[in-house]
This record gives C-alpha cells, structure tokens and sequence, in this order.
C-alpha cells in the first residue's frame, strides 16, 4: 500500500487535513490529494486515477451524492472504493448511497481508528456497500438521537433563550444548552457527569430551529473547555467549538437561528 492514492472531498479544511494526516501516518508513502467541493473533485479524477475516495456529502456547487453517481459513470471509477464520510445518518441518506454505489460509510465525528479500519477493509478487497442491516442500525442511532434532542428540549434551562444542540465527540452524543452562538463558533454547556471532550476533538454539533424545523450538522473542533464554577466537583462545563464548515447552506441555517434567538 505504499503506492496508495486516495483523494479527500470535503469543503471544511480542517477536515480535510484529519483525513490527510490519519491516512499517512495509517499508511506511509501513500498519496492524499484534497479537494473542497465536488466540481473540483472531478477535476482531479479526470486527471490522475485514485485508489480510494472519501467524501463528505454536504458540500456546496455539487454533493457527495452526486460526485458519486457522476463516479459510478466513468469506466475507470465503477469499482474504485467510495466511503461517504458525513455527520448524515438517517436512513434516507444510507439509502441513496446505497443505491448510487457507495462501498462505505462513516459517520463525523470518528476516530483515526475508525477511518483505518474502513479503508483497511476496503482496500483487502471488501468492497460490498452496507448491509440492511448497518442501514437500520444508523436509522436506530438517529432515532436515539432525535429522542434525546426531544427530552432535552422537554428540560427546564436557564439558557432556553439560546435554545438546545447535541454535541457529538468520537462515540459519545452529549446534550447541551447553547450559551452564545455565531456564524465562527458555538459556546455550549454541558452536565458534569465525568467524561468530557478533548481539546481539539473532532466535533459536529446539532442546532435545531426553535420552531423544531430542520437542523444543521455543523463540523467543527473543541477549542476550549471550562468549569463555570472554581471547584473540582462543577456542576456543568463550559464548551467551546469552533466551526469549520464553509456550506453556505449551514451558514444561512445559523444566520436564520441566530436571528431568532436575538
């Protein structure tokens, strides 16, 4: 796997340069290429043939979902290893990629661990897209998900002006009250219950309007993260995430939330 090509699509930077630095240090001497949107992903693989694809699926000027179909169409890409790498996991989206051809599926956040896994399988020759049966266990995840969000929505907060998110780090989905919000970065608190997140970690975090309409799955880091009160036993910590997403329709989706919280 020296030789190994893969190219990265995905419009948050920061995202990108994970996937680069988990693949190479996962698989020295391999070649990772980046793009930011799908029309530039299909420049590139009219230019050189990759190995291996993952993509995200929320980009602006063309979707993952239609780099893929568009994929499945050239000769050269029919059977070329695609993984839809996205904080989408309802059982519609599994669906679709499903039926355009996706090899795999990894849900944002997710760990070096994870990607190396998915790409090890795929590239030993496991190329089958996912089974019914990983497609209602995302469907599964969603519905605990959307439950949490209601239950927490249910719950009396000091902060219900600011309204409600989940925030998901690696394997854990945490409720959380938004304290400030911004087209930059989200600062939310979260109950002290011993396990937090990383500086750093990967994160997505879930706005949903207060009117309960469509939610944003906003990509984004932990940049900071803090008691509100000096003592070791806090009741809730302070979490700063900084967004990375550049999708103008998540960016409306906030401007549109943070107008109505003003």
């Amino acid at each position: 796997m020296n030789s190994l090509s893969v190219l990265v699509v995905d419009d948050a930077k920061f995202i990108c340069e994970l996937v680069t630095k988990i693949v190479k240090n996962s698989f020295p001497g391999s070649t990772v290429t980046a793009a930011y949107h799908g029309q530039e992903a299909q420049s590139l693989m009219k230019q050189a043939k990759f190995d291996l694809i993952l993509c995200d699926w929320e980009m602006p000027k063309m979707s993952g979902l239609e780099l893929l179909t568009w994929t499945r169409q050239q000769p050269s890409y029919q059977t070329t290893p695609f993984v839809m790498v996205t904080s989408r996991g309802e059982r519609e989206y599994v669906l679709k990629a499903i039926q355009a051809g996706v090899n795999d599926y990894l849900g944002k956040p997710f760990t070096a661990e994870q990607l190396t896994q998915k790409m090890n399988k795929l590239l030993s020759g496991e190329t089958r897209g996912p089974s019914a049966r990983k497609v209602d266990q995302a469907a599964q995840t969603l519905s605990k998900a959307q439950e949490a969000a209601a239950q927490a929505a249910t719950q009396k907060t000091s902060l219900k002006a600011k309204g409600l998110a989940q925030l998901r780090v690696r394997d854990q989905v945490i409720k959380c009250a938004i304290k400030d919000l911004s087209l930059r970065d989200v600062l939310v608190v979260i109950k002290n219950e011993g396990v937090f997140p990383t500086i750093l970690d990967q994160a997505v975090v879930d706005i949903e309007q207060l009117s309960g309409g469509s939610v944003a799955r906003v990509n984004g880091f932990i940049e900071r993260i803090e008691a509100l009160e000096r003592k070791v036993d806090a009741a809730f910590i302070h979490v700063k995430v900084a967004f990375v997403d550049d999708d103008p329709e998540k960016m409306e989706h906030l401007s549109r939330y943070i107008a109505s919280v003003r």
